[in-house]
């Protein structure tokens, strides 16, 4: 039977990812969507800690404060349109409360913090070579908090200044971290408000850019989400509403790829058993004051601790409390 579509050859490297592994998400949309899915599926995990970031130089700025910075402080906020808000930060953290706001910053941060000084593989997914840079400070910010364009610089990343910075960044982190693995991957979400030939510049400097990283650096790898959205699945059926943004089915058939590259066989197992789980207890019943729904619960909450004693490192915790409370 011929073949209608360009399937994307990817070589497997040579770790693989368990539910012993720790991985970090750091980045733009897709380290979003393949993060969550992940959290949902019980592997160990922290995913944007800074909220969704696009550009290469505030990606690295997030791995730098990571490991140098203690915590942020009154004077890292800034106020605009009512909120309190960090241009390190996504719209995600911004309060209409300057304590709240710094006290969410600071609990995502400190958990990743924590975190990233124990991962054995972080994931970046970079989204665009354009960058914000206040004219006032210099800064270049992640976010621009609907701060009027006047008080920026509007410039391009170019391929030598994004590889220096990627190879700094990890190359700090392996000093507390000699052993963690980097995945690349480049954003397949276009970004169509540059313009449709300043999109494709600005993708074609990141690929060439990590593939720089890949040539100075041990242990870094590259995903092809962005190929695979341009070849295998080039058809509009995989995009959202926006014909911007991938769709349900277009986030489902990069996820199996990407499963099929990095995760072992005994994880691909595992998963099929927490997917079984899953699926029982987010079953809405008609009437859950029923014997036969105490059943079903009791039985349930059998299935998770036998499971757990076979795989204690998946957590059901929660999931356990919850079954415990309704029987």
């Amino acid at each position: 039977m011929a073949e209608f579509v360009t399937r994307i050859k990817i070589i497997k490297p040579e770790f693989q990812i368990d539910y012993n592994s720790r991985l970090f998400f750091l980045g733009s949309c897709f380290s979003d969507y393949i993060g969550k899915k992940m959290q949902q599926l019980k592997f160990t995990i922290c995913h944007n800690p800074f909220g969704i970031v696009y550009n290469p130089i505030s990606i690295c700025n997030s791995i730098l404060q990571l490991l140098y910075k203690e915590k942020f402080i009154e004077k890292d906020l800034n106020f605009h349109n009512e909120l309190w808000f960090s241009y390190s930060h996504n719209t995600q953290f911004s309060d209409v409360d300057k304590s709240l706001c710094l006290k969410r910053i600071n609990k995502s941060f400190e958990e990743a913090r924590n975190f990233i000084q124990k991962s054995d593989v972080l994931l970046f997914t970079l989204g665009t070579s354009w960058v914000y840079e206040l004219k006032e400070t210099g800064e270049v910010v992640a976010n621009c908090h609907k701060i009027p364009s006047a008080k920026f610089n509007r410039r391009f990343s170019p391929v030598d200044v994004t590889t220096e910075n990627f190879c700094n960044a990890i190359q700090e982190l392996r000093k507390s971290n000699p052993s963690v693995k980097i995945v690349f991957t480049v954003s397949p979400i276009r970004h169509w408000k540059d313009g449709a030939v300043e999109n494709q510049r600005s993708k074609a400097a990141l690929l060439l850019a990590i593939a720089k990283v890949q040539e100075q650096l041990e242990d870094v790898f590259y995903f092809p989400v962005y190929e695979i959205f341009m070849d295998e699945l080039r058809d509009y059926r995989y995009y959202a509403d926006d014909m911007l943004h991938p769709s349900v089915s277009g986030i489902e058939y990069t996820w199996e790829r990407f499963a099929d590259t990095f995760l072992s066989e005994e994880s691909k197992k595992i998963i099929s058993k927490v997917q079984s789980i899953l699926n029982k207890i987010n079953h809405r019943p008609l009437h859950e004051n029923t014997n036969a729904y105490l059943k079903f619960v009791s039985s349930l909450r059998e299935e998770i601790i036998h499971f757990q004693k076979n795989y204690p490192d998946v957590d059901f915790s929660n999931e356990l409390l919850a079954t415990d409370k309704t029987v």
